[in-house]
């Protein structure tokens, strides 16, 4: 059987709070093909996440487990001895379900937790799937919390993929989405795709982001042309899943707002646009890119975050001509079927009019903001 393009979530809801089995419908109902579990605190949230693993096997959903357990803080809190006791009680309670995806094991390790964090990856492997998430790279106060300028980072992040024989490489980045210095934020938000691929490739594993889809602190709250702006741009860079930050409101906190259910587990008008953009893009586009690599990407008329600027003739035999001037991505993939090419609108509240040729097929596209057309030869 084929595996679906991984969609999924951050889940910070505990155990109990909502409905195991008609959750998992909810995630269903949104696109989603991975989710993470509520968090494994107590030996009582046991049952709870067995059901939700049930039902979610039943719908052909895979889990990221959040258990306590195997989480670098309680290696750095219990010690290794305990830690690793912990560890084989957690896989021996959800690692063989059919419904297992990974254990998390942490969120954006920082100098201070660095080498706990390998630690913790190195023991969760010897017996079951790890999964991480990583900060992104930032400006700011980076080396004080990452302890390393941003060629550290990178150096650090193959080492940490190569040492622990994480699976994947996974990131979070919303600067996409800045209320102010939208600009800036774009830059940087192509400038970790650029970076963070170079170091799955390197590393040989698929390559992770975390998007954003509730409104906070600096960000907006993304609208449909986001939602879709940010899927097509992740996958025409390489990426090869994505999770969404967040989906459940919880309780009110600072400025957050317009997650796809709200503060009292009601969903808003948030919830439909995230479910079509995620299902328009599973069943139109994820599995044609779940099985092709990217060989070169493209900027054109404006190139963000180091990417190289697109030029007439940087691809032989095609021919690529805008009514409008939006800047665009050209990305070149390559499968079991041979070469061919994404393109996607990179302006995020402007549309675009397409047409040329390639390998002797004439095209015509409008494109919404957004929106990612697969040209095939």
């Amino acid at each position: 059987m084929k595996e679906k393009f991984p969609i999924g979530f951050w889940n910070y809801v505990p155990c109990g709070k909502i409905d195991s089995a008609g959750s998992v419908h909810d995630w269903c109902e949104l696109g989603m093909s991975i989710a993470m579990t509520c968090d494994y605190l107590v030996p009582a949230d046991k049952d709870y996440i067995l059901r939700n693993l049930n039902e979610a096997a039943a719908c052909g959903l895979k889990m990221i487990v959040c258990d306590v357990r195997t989480g670098w803080k309680s290696l750095a809190e219990k010690g290794e001895t305990r830690f690793r006791e912990e560890v084989r009680q957690a896989v021996e309670d959800f690692g063989s379900h059919p419904a297992f995806y990974a254990f998390h094991v942490g969120d954006e390790p920082d100098k201070d937790s660095w080498q706990h964090m390998l630690t913790a990856v190195k023991i969760v492997r010897e017996s079951s799937v790890p999964f991480v998430n990583y900060f992104p790279y930032f400006e700011d106060d980076f080396f004080e919390r990452v302890g390393v300028d941003h060629n550290g980072y990178t150096q650090k992040l193959a080492q940490a993929v190569r040492e622990t024989g994480l699976p994947m490489l996974s990131y979070d980045c919303y600067t996409q989405c800045f209320v102010h210095d939208r600009e800036k934020g774009v830059d940087n938000y192509f400038y970790n795709l650029n970076r963070f691929r170079s170091v799955a490739q390197a590393c040989g594993v698929p390559l992770w982001t975390t998007l954003l889809s509730v409104g906070h602190w600096a960000f907006a709250v993304p609208d449909e042309d986001m939602l879709r702006w940010q899927i097509s741009t992740a996958v025409a860079h390489g990426v090869k899943g994505i999770l969404w930050f967040y989906v459940y409101g919880r309780f009110l906190e600072s400025s957050y707002r317009q997650s796809p259910f709200d503060q009292y587990y009601r969903r808003t008008p948030m919830f439909e646009s995230l479910a079509r953009q995620n299902k328009l893009f599973r069943d139109y586009y994820a599995d044609k890119l779940a099985g092709a690599e990217l060989q070169n990407v493209w900027h054109a008329g404006k190139a963000y975050g180091g990417t190289e600027l697109y030029r007439e003739g940087s691809i032989d035999g095609f021919s690529l001509r805008q009514q409008y001037g939006s800047p665009l991505i050209v990305s070149e993939f390559s499968d079991e079927n041979g070469s061919f090419l994404v393109i996607v609108c990179n302006a995020q509240s402007d549309i675009e009019h397409i047409t040329g040729t390639y390998k002797n097929q004439s095209f015509d596209r409008w494109l919404a903001p957004g929106q990612l057309q697969i040209l095939m030869p």
